[in-house]
């Protein structure tokens, strides 16, 4: 099965778009320029039977929050194979990255709806049909925040930007071999287990891997995820330092994004000083399900408002 997941690439992309901003001036700048109006569900405040603040409160939060937040999106084909949140706190300089698993159960009558085909309720069918528009608008939906910007890598994009950095120093858990000849290109991978300096290539290799030819290793999308963090946590260890904004400035067209190069290197500039304990990992929450034969991720929504709360720290009373 292709697995075309560039999660790297995406840290940087995340690190480049957005740690940077030290100064309001210019994250006022930002949310000028964006033609995003947010667009909050009060319905999102009492689905779930908690005692939570109301709208008008939830709105403040928000929008006081001092925060940017960002889609970052890996494609495999017409299908995102890799999703995920991050939020920046432009004063604090903390960084929340929340993944979305690509097996998320996502409806929504009158926009993901009316499909014969249950596995069209992936949120990972969302962008071949809608668009990145589309992926963007059901975010926000799940999580009941605004999106400001948006970024789309490939997976050549990631190989370029693992190498354009020196690669990426990463204990390698055990031996990763695998060989998938009807993969386009054919897919063939052969890591050894241990402590090593990846280059974008083994970077992608290791980020694709879902099981061994053996048999005795095979991941979910959750176990791929806490592989995928693993590998962010350690790049961003790299991507934090005065060379980052010649690292951005030779991968920017390895990606598609509504924020410009020079936008891009004002950032990357401004990352100077942030810490790699500044980044944070969540898991969208939730439980795998079967429907009609199909696997899903059901979302847990109480979870997810308890995620939201605490990154732009509003009061949580179940």
């Amino acid at each position: 099965m292709k697995q075309f997941i560039k999660i790297f690439s995406v840290a940087l992309v995340v690190f480049m778009i957005i740690a940077g901003v030290q100064v309001y001036s210019i994250y006022q700048s930002i949310l000028g320029a964006n033609n995003r109006v947010p667009s909050y569900d009060e319905n999102w405040l009492t689905d779930y039977q908690n005692e939570l603040v109301p709208l008008e409160s939830y709105e403040a939060y928000i929008s006081g929050g001092n925060r940017v937040n960002f889609l970052i999106v890996g494609l495999e084909d017409v299908r995102t194979d890799t999703i995920i949140l991050a939020s920046f706190n432009i004063k604090s300089k903390k960084l929340d990255m929340i993944s979305i698993p690509r097996d998320t159960y996502y409806y929504k009558e009158g926009f993901r709806s009316g499909y014969t085909y249950v596995a069209n309720y992936k949120i990972n069918a969302v962008y071949s049909g809608n668009g990145i528009e589309g992926l963007i608008r059901a975010v926000e939906d799940i999580v009941n925040i605004p999106i400001h910007h948006y970024v789309t890598v490939t997976m050549n994009g990631a190989a370029k930007t693992v190498d354009a950095m020196g690669g990426v120093e990463l204990d390698v858990p055990f031996d990763m071999q695998y060989d998938d000849i009807y993969d386009s290109p054919p897919l063939h991978i052969n890591l050894k287990a241990g402590i090593q300096v990846l280059d974008g290539e083994n970077a992608v290799d290791f980020l694709r891997f879902r099981k061994n030819n053996d048999g005795t290793i095979s991941y979910g999308d959750i176990q791929r995820i806490e592989q995928q963090q693993k590998f962010l946590a350690q790049a961003a260890k790299q991507a934090l330092g005065i060379r980052f904004p010649l690292v951005v400035k030779e991968v920017f067209d390895a990606m598609k994004t509504d924020v410009n190069l020079s936008e891009a290197l004002t950032y990357a500039t401004a990352t100077l000083g942030m810490k790699p304990e500044d980044v944070s990992f969540y898991t969208l929450p939730g439980n795998d399900e079967y429907m009609q034969g199909v696997s899903f991720y059901m979302m847990n929504g109480t979870e997810i408002q308890k995620i939201i709360y605490e990154i732009y720290n509003i009061p949580f009373e179940p």
